[in-house]
Order: C-alpha cells, then structure tokens, then sequence
C-alpha cells in the first residue's frame, strides 16, 4: 500500500491584492432606506391588487344601512365629494385613525361627506357601543360582503375617494393623516 499524497498547502495570502475597504456608513444607510423603500412600495402594491381602479370609473352601486337600520345607496350623495372609509373593529391601524377622521368629518363642508364603513358590522349594537366608547362622530354604515366585494376590500382601512358625479378618484390603503385626506376630499371636489 502505498501512503496518500501530502494535501497541498494553502497558497500565502497575496499581498498585491489588498482587502476592499468597508463601504462608509452614508451609503449603508441609502441602501436599507432604499431597501426599506422597495418593500413598502411591494407591500402596498399587494394591498391594492384587487381595488377597483380609481380611474374615473363609477363608484359600485351597494346598498348599506346605518346604524339604525336605514338603507343608503352613494346615489343618496350625489353632488357631494365623498370618501368612504372601509375599516374594522379589531383593525389597530384603524384605531389610530378616528382622531383624524372625527377632525375631517368637523370641517366638511356642505358639498362634503366621510362615510365610514364597518367590515364587522354583523352587530349593530355592538357597533354603537364601539363609537361611543371611541368618541366617534362620522358616519358609519354596516358593511357587508357585497360592498367589500364590489370595491375589492380585504385590508383595512381602505379609503376610496368619489367625485360629486359619482366617479372614483382616488383610493388609498393603510393608515392617513387628517391632511392627507383632506387634501384627496379636495382633489375628489374638482
């Protein structure tokens, strides 16, 4: 039997190709923001997926009811800028929002209107213990499947945003601020 061959020695380090430097610190920073960026544009993109396109189109025509039971159609809005503000119950992000959506709703004017419109609505009582506990003064409607169907809702909250004609204007999901939609109620009035 004959002995194994030596194993090689590793090569010395080369000294003629010197160790690349760490990159400074300004530009780590512009590649997590622009990762952080990318991946905010990628999520919202997957939130708005299944919307129905706020390109002029006509808003759905759904049926909801009030609180009490009242049904209303966006037809009953007609002449009005509208934002419907899809929401629920046990949304967290939804939660930070009402202090923002009490402050639109007090500065509407007269050709505006802020429904708001509950995803988990199946109790209306419940639901009116809900806005008193929170101090919720807009208007909520009960949602049902038909109207989360019919925009393509599945995230919350989801804003939609209706020309005085009808048509939708805009559309936005996740959290905004009180200037934010005040200023797409703006735009939705033009």
């Amino acid at each position: 039997m004959s002995d194994p061959a030596p194993s090689p020695e590793p090569p010395p380090p080369n000294p003629a190709k010197p160790r690349k430097p760490p990159r400074p610190r300004w530009q780590r920073w512009l590649i997590d923001i622009g990762l952080v960026i990318g991946v905010l544009t990628v999520a919202q993109y997957w939130h708005r997926r299944n919307l129905t396109p706020a390109d002029g189109r006509p808003a759905p025509q759904v049926t909801l009811h009030t609180l009490d039971g009242k049904p209303v159609t966006l037809a009953d809005y007609r002449g009005k800028s509208l934002q419907l503000h899809f929401w629920a119950t046990w949304c967290s992000v939804c939660k930070v929002e009402y202090g923002a959506l009490n402050a639109l709703h007090d500065s509407l004017g007269d050709d505006q209107a802020l429904l708001a419109i509950v995803a988990d609505g199946e109790d209306p009582a419940a639901i009116v213990r809900y806005a008193k506990e929170h101090d919720l003064r807009y208007p909520i409607l009960l949602g049902n499947r038909e109207a989360l169907e019919a925009f393509g809702v599945s995230s919350f909250p989801t804003n939609f945003w209706v020309t005085p004609d009808g048509t939708l204007t805009g559309q936005d999901v996740g959290m905004s601020t009180r200037w934010g939609m005040r200023a797409r109620m703006s735009c939705a009035g033009d």
